[in-house]
């Protein structure tokens, strides 16, 4: 049926337009008679006609178009999947593995590489004139003529924060709902009106609201192409901080709500405020769907060097990518800001007059004091023609004819009248551009999808140049580089990372649950239990937080309350499907469970939004003789580490499921005051759990004399720096007091360790290689520089190089034993504890470091933790992108200190010939490698002002503080030829992935509430082979139970470095088999699928092989 009204479609619109053509070439032809008797009437008659053909054929064009589009519109789906990126459709797997995008013998060749770029750039700042940051733009009016017009799309737009000034809801109170219900009703009067938006979260709200007429209204505006919207994220998200997990998560939120209230796709993606742009995103985006991209916020310098060679449009490139496959269209805006004076060409003093909002007595000003005055008949030519000129100017600037010119800023549109303003003025302006053929111009409202489908009918997409790299560190003016927000509020960034882990393992054992134990799924599925809104509702406060005020730090104080608020409801209720999945997992009780009941208590207590977390105490007695502690694995490889559990007596032993003793260790408990607690301990032992799977472990106590019973190993206890005595703590009688520091060291099975008398890290030695390597970690400070110009939430301005603090004697606590050994130092501003695990797990392939970082007692106080090793990569080191990819950096001298500093979501390393450092972090936060062997990152920050960037206050809601890492260090096989010296790319090595990944996705510890544990299973199970450590579950996601779907599952495949091998470790051969790790779940056919699930592919066997190439991901959904 929709193959047949395509064709009789399409036959129509031919045979139309070959009739309009025919009738138009004989009505030119045979000109009547009296034409021919008058030489000059005749040619200036016959010009007319002429102008009048191209009229015709431009109307008849546009009829075309929008048939065209009419036709897209209803094929939907079937039609668009040419253009969406899914998995290869190939009768080989093998054969489709064989194209992969991925290059790393030699670079991949673009027209613009960014960091290239950087070297080229001489960063002068000079003085343009009217484009402070440019230059004195000049065209020629004979560059336009009747066949070749300038086309302009004034794009009306309202750029809404989920959450800055003032939290989400209280935006959408005061001004969101205004704007959304003035759209409707004022696109209405006149349908060349256009309009975009982009923030779903609050379409959200406002649907809950509006009538069903009104919902009717808006989706007839969006069907007939006077409203799109753009992106469709939940949010407009952050591109530094965010780990790719989140920004999936909150473009499916946002997506699945567009397509599931408004039936609608979007097409066109619009990035404007992000401070700094990831190519993560553009890969993401692109496998989503969507076809066209708008950016903004990038380094002027950069912006102005890709005008002058009229690449501002095109082809965004992954930096690995050697075949094109992720190039996204781009449009990058050239000026300084998306506000109308920086939007409609080079001079804002003149563009600040088309902003109608600013108008005298509507409570707005042009700074530049000349403000916009009402077009009327009388002032219509000049102001248009003024207005001409900018759009001309403008139009330099890139390769086609079509301009692109933004109509909007924060909140507008929130008044009728800004309404009323802007379009009636704007429109008088074109109606007179587009009556005077001499101009040559083309002037109206558009959307995103007007403006690009008018750039790709101009050029071809495959013309435009190709660019890789990214748009770090973001600069707007002078030396104001946006490096502090990197790390503004790490306590919230780390709140982000931990409900991160749970709601990613709260979807994935969700799904497990209801998708194996069938006479469950009902009960687990229905909206009685909640479980599907807890989900719902974690996604959305995870997504609402990778908002680019959110997660970046630079919100108000109360605003940032409010999403930590959210934050701690979403890891509470994440934690509650948890505990509630697992007991359904491992219940052999058939009757329905509780919902409300909670079974286990995830061993991670938080008791306000603010709060350090702590772990529960298992508490032994007559009544409760052992404890059952149950393992939840969400990777996709088995997983052998340490897990650590309190109780409250150090005379306990471990045994797993089959009643067998566990090796087990039993350390002192240290107390942020530097004390020992002398009432519970941390028992520890390796826990081995199966891939997306669960195991069971008994903590029982035992008779403090009795040697026979297999009880834990007590670690022993060295204080250095010590002068007072130490209390008596039950099982340590042998407690090590040294008065006076001196240099010590600490071992595993892989690795020792040495540290100076201060407790700070000095060299590590690798036992497989006996190779030792100075390795040091320092701490420092910056303070911010005097002046008016000082750092603040987004800024960091530094007064100087970092000042090394002094340690005086500092407390030294050392646990040594056989599973793990650990170094504790106690200072003012840092609680710094070093651990070696001695495990056969990955784990165990590092140091791990955990701070607690309080510099409350400080002002304009940015704090960093130094590692300097003798690792020879001079000015080069690697920092990934949104813990997705790593990017080369180059550190370069002719930038300030704080151009240097760049985002660090996950990962950094340096490298020489010999040897790599990586350093893994659990928490984004900033990151530079100033001096070659060294890499800094920075911990906290406190500032006592504004920094001019709207925010109106410091950053002084600081709190104590927690930061992990994982520092691994690798010796480079001999003569391995890895990536290609002078690649864009870096690649974690296989050791530091699976750290990383260990390290993001810890072990769920989940602690049974009941004595009683015969009701339950052992384990679960049903995993029957692995795709390799390279493959990565990102997400399974459990779709409502209305929905044609029953889950989505998204891959992806990391390519790992080749020269630093880790034995035990494998690799995918590329070739994914769904049905090994969900082997009864979700029946028999999948579908192959766009990221955010609103594109379908071919129905496959669930247990064929697919291909799945490196650097790539897949996705899948399950039908019902």
């Amino acid at each position: 049926m929709r193959v047949r009204r395509l064709s009789a479609i399409l036959g129509a619109s031919l045979i139309l337009g070959g009739c309009f053509m025919l009738y138009l070439i004989m009505d030119l032809t045979f000109l009547p008679q009296e034409i021919h008797s008058e030489s000059h009437n005749k040619w200036a008659q016959l010009e007319d006609r002429l102008n009048q053909l191209e009229d015709d054929l431009r109307r008849h064009h546009d009829t075309v178009g929008q048939l065209k589009h009419s036709i897209k519109d209803m094929v939907g789906e079937g039609l668009r999947q040419e253009s969406i990126s899914l998995n290869k459709t190939t009768s080989s797997p093998r054969m489709a593995l064989s194209s992969c995008g991925l290059q790393v013998s030699t670079p991949p060749h673009t027209d613009v590489q960014l960091l290239e770029l950087y070297k080229q750039l001489k960063f002068d700042n000079l003085d343009g004139g009217a484009w402070k940051q440019g230059w004195n733009i000049e065209y020629s009016q004979h560059s336009w003529n009747p066949h070749k017009k300038l086309r302009v799309f004034v794009v009306p737009h309202s750029h809404n924060d989920p959450g800055w000034i003032k939290t989400y809801e209280d935006y959408y109170h005061s001004q969101t709902r205004n704007i959304l219900n003035n759209m409707i009703k004022k696109l209405r009067e006149d349908d060349r009106r256009k309009f975009i938006w982009a923030e779903t979260s609050f379409l959200a709200l406002w649907w809950d609201e509006i009538s069903q007429e009104e919902k009717a209204q808006a989706k007839q505006l969006l069907a007939n192409g006077q409203l799109e919207v753009v992106m469709g994220g939940w949010v407009m998200n952050d591109e530094a901080n965010t780990d790719y997990y989140s920004i999936l998560t909150q473009m499916i939120e946002g997506h699945q709500w567009l397509q599931n209230n408004m039936d609608y796709t979007p097409r066109s993606s619009w990035s404007i405020d992000p401070f700094g742009e990831s190519p993560s995103m553009a890969f993401l985006v692109k496998r989503m769907g969507l076809e066209n991209l708008v950016i903004q916020r990038v380094h002027y310098s950069v912006k102005k060097m890709l005008a002058r060679a009229k690449n501002l449009e095109f082809l965004w490139r992954q930096t690995w990518d050697g075949s094109g496959s992720t190039d996204l269209l781009t449009h990058m805006m050239p000026f300084y800001s998306y506000d109308v004076p920086h939007t409609c060409g080079p001079d804002p003093k003149v563009c600040c007059q088309f902003d109608f909002r600013r108008l005298p007595g509507y409570g707005m000003a042009c700074p530049w004091r000349t403000p916009p005055q009402v077009i009327t008949e009388h002032n219509v030519a000049h102001r248009a023609e003024m207005l001409l000129d900018q759009y001309r100017k403008k139009a330099q600037l890139y390769r086609t004819n079509v301009v692109l010119a933004p109509l909007g800023d924060d909140f507008r549109y929130d008044q009728a009248s800004e309404w009323d303003a802007q379009f009636n003025n704007y429109q008088r302006i074109f109606d007179y551009l587009n009556t005077n053929p001499t101009l040559n111009v083309e002037a109206e409202f558009g959307t995103l999808s007007d403006f690009f489908t008018a750039v790709r009918e101009e050029v071809s997409p495959e013309q435009f140049p190709t660019l890789s790299g990214d748009f770090f560190t973001y600069a707007d003016r002078d030396d104001h580089y946006w490096s502090g927000y990197y790390t503004s509020r790490p306590f919230y960034k780390r709140l982000d990372r931990v409900l991160m882990g749970y709601l990613r393992s709260a979807e994935i054992v969700f799904g497990l649950a209801w998708s194996s134990r069938p006479s469950f799924a009902s009960w687990l599925l229905a909206p009685e239990t909640g479980f599907t809104k807890l989900l719902s509702d974690a996604r959305r406060s995870l997504s609402l937080f990778q908002h680019h005020d959110g997660v970046t730090g630079t919100a108000r104080d109360y605003v940032v309350d409010d999403y930590a608020k959210k934050l701690h409801d979403a890891i509470r209720g994440s934690q509650h499907i948890i505990q509630q999945s697992v007991y359904a997992l491992l219940t052999r009780n058939m009757d329905l469970p509780d919902s409300e009941f909670t079974y286990f208590d995830l061993d991670d207590v938080r008791k306000h939004h603010y709060s350090i977390p702590e772990k529960t105490v298992l508490a032994f007695g007559a009544d409760m003789e052992a404890h059952t502690v149950v393992l939840f694995n969400s990777l996709t490889w088995q997983r052998k580490e340490l897990v650590t559990v309190r109780v409250s007596t150090p005379y306990v032993k471990v045994t797993n499921s089959d009643g067998d003793l566990v090796p087990s260790q039993t350390s002192p408990v240290f107390l942020r005051s530097g004390s020992v607690a002398d009432s519970h301990y941390d028992i520890m032992f390796i826990g081995e759990v199966p891939p997306l799977g669960l195991a069971t472990y008994r903590i029982h106590a035992v008779h403090p004399g009795d040697k026979h019973t297999g009880s834990s190993t007590f670690a022993s206890l060295k204080m250095l720096n010590m002068l007072a005595d130490i209390p008596k703590i039950e099982g340590f009688q042998n407690i090590e007091v040294i008065p006076d520091g001196k240099e010590f060291s600490i071992s595993s099975d892989q690795i020792s360790a040495v540290f100076t008398a201060q407790g700070l890290l000095k060299a590590v030695t690798l036992k497989s290689s006996g190779t030792t390597f100075p390795l040091h970690v320092d701490l420092a400070r910056y303070s911010a520089r005097p002046g008016k110009e000082r750092s603040g939430a987004y800024l960091f301005l530094p007064d100087g190089q970092a000042v090394m603090l002094t340690l005086d004697r500092p407390l030294v606590m050392v646990v040594e034993g056989p599973l793990l050994s650990q170094v504790r130092v106690l200072l003012p501003e840092l609680q710094h504890c070093i651990t070696l695990y001695n495990t056969p797990g990955v784990d165990s392939l590092g140091l791990e470091v955990n701070n607690i970082v309080d510099i409350t007692d400080h002002n304009n106080y940015e704090f960093i933790m130094r590692i300097s090793t003798n690792i020879q990569n001079n000015e080069d080191f690697f920092t990934d992108l949104n813990n997705m990819q790593m990017i080369r950096r180059k550190h370069f001298t002719k930038l300030p200190l704080q151009a240097n500093y760049y985002p660090l979501p996950g990962a950094v390393f340096i490298e020489d010939d010999e040897t790599r450092l990586t350093v893994l972090t659990a928490q984004p936060l900033g990151v530079a490698a100033l001096k070659p062997g060294q890499v800094e990152i920075m911990q906290d920050r406190r500032l006592n002002q504004d920094d001019g960037r709207g925010l109106g206050q410091g950053v002084l809601d600081n709190r104590p503080t927690p930061t992990s890492f994982r520092i691994i260090l690798e010796s480079k096989t001999s003569k391995c030829q890895g990536t290609a010296r002078d690649h864009p790319s870096g690649f974690l090595t296989a050791g530091a992935h699976v750290s990383s990944q260990s390290l993001l996705h810890p072990l769920t510890r989940l602690l049974l509430l009941a004595q009683a544990h015969d009701g339950l299973e052992p384990g679960y199970s049903l995993v029957q082979g692995t795709p390799g450590i390279d493959v990565h579950l990102v997400k399974l996601h459990s779709f409502p139970a209305q929905s044609e779907q029953a889950a989505g599952a998204i891959f992806y495949r990391q390519h790992l470095d080749p020269c630093y091998p880790v034995p035990g470790l494998r690799t995918s051969t590329g070739l994914l088999n769904v049905s090994t790790l969900f082997p009864i779940h979700f029946g028999a056919e999948m579908r192959e699928s766009s990221l955010s699930f609103l594109h379908y592919g071919r129905t496959l066997n669930k247990s064929a092989f697919q291909p799945l190439c490196p650097m790539e991901m897949a996705a899948f959904v399950f039908p019902r």
